[in-house]
């Protein structure tokens, strides 16, 4: 834990964060409608996310207010994203990787050779090293 010096004395970081949350109503309710809304995606729980999007919101930012109107809009696609895990990182990184050989090619004169170049380097295509004798 870390502790940082505050006017004259030394706080922790639980001691900075209740200092603040107690200079204003409106961030500590938006702080603790953000908390469960985090905990609810860390948990993998939709009743506590659909309970805390759907409450009466009294003294919070209006850029949450924002955020929460986006999150009922999409709501039935997040509850989705709760019951299946599926993602499209593997794909994103791939398509990432593609366009870096791009950039370091500066454009390949053979799509053969291009296309090689990416199995090669993915370890999907190896090369023959012949033996000289």
């Amino acid at each position: 834990m870390e502790t940082f010096y505050r006017f004259s004395n030394l706080t922790t970081e639980s001691d900075i964060l209740n200092y603040l949350l107690n200079l204003s109503d409106e961030l500590k309710n938006t702080y603790n409608v953000y908390q469960n809304l985090l905990d609810a995606f860390q948990n993998d729980n939709f009743d506590l996310f659909h309970e805390t999007i759907n409450q009466k919101f009294n003294n919070i930012s209006d850029y949450i207010l924002i955020s929460i109107k986006t999150l009922k809009e999409f709501s039935p696609y997040i509850k989705k994203s709760f019951k299946f895990h599926f993602n499209n990182e593997f794909i994103e990184g791939n398509n990432n990787f593609i366009k870096a050989i791009k950039r370091i090619a500066f454009g390949f004169r053979s799509f053969r050779r291009f296309k090689a170049r990416i199995m090669i380097c993915k370890g999907l295509f190896f090369i023959k090293k012949e033996v000289a004798i």
